[in-house]
């Protein structure tokens, strides 16, 4: 009995190591497939000035792995979360995917993330490094879309004549 409670109690510490032992940050989202996000550039921000904030804003955090200006096209190289000192972790990596779409009035971005479990990477997003970002983007060159409500009726109108 006591041996079949000890193998119990193992497996439940397996099946929650296995769930929370991968070393990333609760910001880790783990999934298959990121999905990019996209805001329309600010009407008087040029394709050139809206480049250079880009590039600004991406190499204050991550260091660039390639870039194509011609194309609207930047990717850093993955490296260590820059947060803090207790969350550097050599096991756990970011990157920034950037580009600007052919006719350079949206931008979209996505953030990769990883962590190694000691056998294989574990693919995923990061939801602090990914609001950071968008905060950073849409300040410099974002054009946030007010939703204009529909009017609402009057008196007047929604008397039958």
């Amino acid at each position: 009995m006591r041996t079949q409670s000890l193998r119990i109690a193992i497996a439940v510490l397996m099946l929650i190591a296995a769930g929370c032992g991968l070393g990333a940050p609760d910001s880790f989202m783990q999934m298959n497939r990121q999905y990019w996000e996209s805001m329309d550039i600010k009407p008087a921000v040029k394709y050139e000035d809206a480049w250079q904030r880009v590039i600004y804003i991406i190499t204050k955090k991550f260091e660039l792995d390639m870039i194509s200006k011609e194309d609207g096209y930047v990717r850093s190289a993955y490296g260590q979360t820059y947060f803090s000192e207790d969350l550097q972790n050599e096991r756990y990596q970011i990157r920034i995917v950037a580009k600007f779409t052919p006719d350079k009035k949206k931008f979209e971005f996505k953030i990769e993330s990883r962590v190694w479990d000691g056998k294989i990477w574990h693919n995923g997003s990061d939801i602090r490094v990914a609001a950071n970002m968008r905060k950073d983007f849409l300040n410099s060159i974002g054009d946030v879309q007010v939703k204009k409500q529909p009017a609402t009726p009057s008196a007047d109108s929604l008397l039958v004549q």
